[in-house]
C-alpha cells in the first residue's frame, strides 16, 4: 500500500516517530476508548492516534490545533503517525481537553516505563515551580473600580440593546399582528450578556482575593487586579519585567533520568503549597514516597518542613535568607563575637537591622543568645495567622541592652530591648538547615538546579510552553498535563533510541 511504501522509505526504523507509536501502542488506551459512542455515527478515530498527533506536536514545538491539522496533511511524519487521516483543528481542540483525567495514567505509565526500562527511578526528586503567561493580555485587567465601572456600562449597554428589541418586536406585531412569532436574541445582546457573566466572575474572584489580602499593609493601597479574559489567573512580576496574568506550573521532577513524576498548577505565586500534595500523590501512583526531596529556598515553609519530616521525606530546602558568612557561630554563645567580624554580621534586608540569624539558640536551656553574649529569655507567646493557617511563637527578650555597642545596629528606634520570635517550626527549619551543611547534602543539594532548571528549558524553549492557549484552572491543568506527558515521552523515545543502538553495537538484540 502507498502507506507501506512511505513506513518502508521514508520512516526509518530509527525514526523519532516510529518510536513513539511504538511505546504508545504498548499503553493501555481501554478508559479512553470507554469514552466513545461506538452505536453512532462514523467508526471514530483511535484515540491513541489523535493522542499520539496532539503528544508528537509538542515535542517539535507545534501545539495549535491548526498547526497540528496543517501537520496532518503535509508533513510525512505526522501522515505516518495518523496513517493519512485528515483530522480537523476542531477535533484537536475538543480532544485536548475532553481527557483529563483518563490523561493522568498515560503520564503514569510513561513513568512506569522508564522505570522499568531503568532510567528512572523515586528515591530523589526535585520541585520548582515557574511562571507561564495566561491566555490574557497583559492590558486586559482590572480593579475594583474599573470592573465596576465596565459592569455599569455593560448593564446600561444590555438596557438600550433589550429597550430597542421590544420596540422591534411591537413594530413586527402592528405589521404581522399578534400572533406573529418574535424574533431570536439579537446576536450583540447575547455577546453582551456573555461579557457580563465573565466580568461577574472576575468580580467574584477580585472578592475573594482581596478577603485574602486583609488589611496587609505590605501590598498595594490600589487594591489587587484580576485579568478579564481568565479570571482564574493572577497578575504576577514576570522575569522579563513588568506584571502580566500568569500560572504558576509546579512540577516535581526525579533526579537520575529527569523525568516528570507530578504536576500541579496554582492560580497564583504560592508554589510552596504544592509540596506535600505532590509527595503523597507520588506514593499514591507509584505506591513508593520519595526518600528526598530538592527544592529552592521558595519552598521553605515550616508547616511543610514538619509534615514532610513527619511523612519521612528528607527535605533539602536552604532558609528563605541565607547568610554563608555569618560571624555569629561560635563555640561558647556567651562570648561576643570578635570585634573585627562584627561588621559581617547579618542584616535584616527589611529592617536594616541585625538579622534574626545573628542570634543563636541554645535548645538545653530556651535561650537565645546575641552576638554580644547577652541571653535572651522567654517572656510571652503570641498567636499569628498567615495565608496557611494560624500558629503560635514564642518571644524572647534581653535583660538589658544598656551600654551595648551592637545597639545602633540592633535597636529600632525607641527600642530598649531586642526581642526575638520563635514559633513552633523553628525546631525543623535549624535540622533542614544542619542537614544542608553536611557534605552529602552540599553534594544531593547539587543535583537540583540541573535537573529542575532543564525541565523548564526544554519546555519553554524546545516545547515553545511559554503561554497558555486554554483559560480557566480545569483546562490549563490539563494543557499543561499534556505538555509534561509529551516531554517524558521525548525522553523515552531518547532512551529507548540509546538503549537499541548499545544493544546492537554489542550484538544483542534491539
Amino acid at each position: 500500500s502507498a502507506w507501506a511504501a512511505v513506513n518502508n522509505s521514508l520512516i526509518g526504523p530509527r525514526h523519532a516517530v516510529r518510536l513513539l507509536a511504538e511505546m504508545l501502542a504498548s499503553f493501555n488506551w481501554s478508559a479512553w476508548e470507554a469514552r466513545y459512542d461506538l452505536k453512532r455515527g462514523q467508526p471514530p478515530i483511535h484515540p491513541q492516534i489523535v493522542a499520539a498527533a496532539l503528544l508528537y506536536g509538542m515535542t517539535l514545538g507545534i501545539r495549535t490545533s491548526r498547526k497540528l491539522e496543517d501537520a496532518c496533511r503535509n508533513r510525512l511524519d505526522f501522515m505516518w503517525l495518523v496513517e493519512g487521516r485528515e483530522i480537523d483543528h476542531s477535533t484537536f481542540a475538543n480532544f485536548r481537553t475532553k481527557f483529563g483525567n483518563e490523561l493522568k495514567d498515560v503520564m503514569k505509565q510513561t513513568v512506569h516505563l522508564a522505570r522499568r526500562m531503568g532510567v528512572a527511578q523515586l528515591n530523589q526528586v526535585c520541585t520548582d515551580g515557574t511562571r507561564i503567561l495566561a491566555c490574557n493580555a497583559r492590558s486586559n485587567t482590572a480593579r475594583a473600580p474599573k470592573l465596576e465601572e465596565l459592569l455599569a456600562n455593560v448593564d446600561k449597554q444590555i438596557e438600550e440593546l433589550f429597550t430597542a428589541a421590544q420596540a422591534e418586536e411591537h413594530c413586527d406585531a402592528q405589521l404581522f399582528g399578534p400572533e406573529s412569532t418574535p424574533g431570536q436574541l439579537p446576536e450583540n445582546l447575547r455577546t453582551l450578556e456573555e461579557r457580563k457573566a465573565r466580568l461577574q466572575e472576575a468580580k467574584a474572584q477580585l472578592e475573594k482575593i482581596q478577603e485574602k489580602r486583609g488589611s496587609r499593609s505590605d501590598l498595594s493601597a490600589k487594591g489587587p487586579q484580576i485579568p478579564l479574559a481568565d479570571p482564574d489567573a493572577r497578575v504576577l512580576p514576570n522575569k522579563n519585567g513588568g506584571y502580566a496574568p500568569n500560572y504558576t506550573p509546579v512540577v516535581t521532577t526525579e533526579t537520575k533520568g529527569g523525568f516528570i513524576v507530578d504536576i500541579e498548577v496554582v492560580a497564583g505565586a504560592n508554589e510552596e503549597a504544592a509540596v506535600v500534595p505532590a509527595m503523597d500523590r507520588i506514593e499514591e501512583q507509584f505506591g513508593e514516597k520519595p526518600a528526598q526531596l530538592l527544592a529552592d529556598s521558595g519552598f521553605n515553609n515550616g508547616a511543610d518542613l514538619a509534615a514532610l519530616e513527619e511523612r519521612q521525606v528528607e527535605a533539602l530546602i536552604p532558609a528563605r535568607q541565607e547568610f554563608p558568612d555569618n560571624p555569629a557561630p561560635r563555640p561558647d554563645l556567651t562570648v561576643p563575637v570578635e570585634e573585627p567580624k562584627r561588621i559581617s554580621l547579618p542584616i535584616c534586608p527589611q529592617s536594616k537591622k541585625l538579622d534574626k540569624a545573628a542570634f543563636l539558640y541554645n535548645k538545653e536551656t530556651d535561650t537565645y543568645y546575641c552576638p554580644m553574649g547577652r541571653p535572651l529569655t522567654p517572656c510571652g507567646t503570641r498567636t499569628y495567622q498567615r495565608d496557611r493557617g494560624k500558629g503560635t511563637y514564642r518571644i524572647y527578650e534581653t535583660e538589658s541592652c544598656e551600654g551595648c555597642p551592637l545597639a545602633p545596629q540592633c535597636l529600632q528606634e525607641k527600642q530598649e530591648k531586642r526581642r526575638i520570635s520563635r514559633d513552633e517550626y523553628d525546631d525543623v527549619r535549624e535540622r533542614v538547615a544542619q542537614r544542608l551543611k553536611t557534605p552529602a547534602g552540599k553534594e544531593a543539594y547539587g543535583r537540583r538546579m540541573p535537573v529542575a532548571e532543564s525541565t523548564f528549558g526544554v519546555l519553554k524553549q524546545t516545547m515553545n510552553f511559554r503561554q497558555f492557549l486554554l483559560r480557566g484552572i480545569e483546562k490549563v491543568s490539563t494543557e499543561f498535563r499534556w505538555a509534561a506527558t509529551a516531554f517524558n515521552i521525548a525522553k523515552l523515545v531518547r532512551c529507548t533510541a540509546a538503549q537499541r543502538a548499545a544493544a546492537a553495537r554489542n550484538g544483542g538484540a534491539a
